[in-house]
């Protein structure tokens, strides 16, 4: 029992987890863009509706909140639903930075956008605890 106290007393390098944090979200922002291209490519040579290309890319956007909670999760050996919540709003806000900015943004509704910020922060914290938990 000694020891397990020791673990839990730990310092965590918080320079190395914001480091762990970005890399994170830069891996989930490839599989992202693997999705978005996916979609493209669906809607370019199918007769698939717009729909289906927006349906591939929504759960890209999941699956890679999850990666990002995941990989996040990974610096601390508790509290993985506080970093996958964590890695999951710095994916979420680089997505509005990153929207802003080639101006898709104002294509959305305020109530897919809130869709969207419900979806990657409940993924990246499950992800975030499975993380920990698969981590022992």
């Amino acid at each position: 029992m000694h020891r397990n106290k020791l673990k839990s007393k730990q310092k965590l390098d918080m320079p190395g987890a914001v480091i762990a944090m970005l890399k994170a979200n830069v891996m989930a922002y490839v599989v992202t863009a693997i999705f978005i291209l996916l979609g493209s490519i669906v809607l370019t040579y199918t007769n698939a509706s717009a729909a289906v290309e927006n349906w591939i890319v929504l759960i890209g956007i999941i699956l890679s909140a999850f990666l990002a909670g995941y990989d996040t999760a990974k610096v601390d050996t508790r509290n993985g639903y506080k970093w996958g919540a964590m890695g999951g709003t710095l994916y979420f806000i680089l997505f509005l930075v990153l929207g802003t900015l080639v101006n898709e943004l104002k294509t959305l509704s305020i109530g897919a956008m809130f869709m969207i910020a419900f979806a990657v922060i409940i993924s990246s914290t499950i992800a975030g605890m499975i993380s920990v938990n698969y981590g022992k």
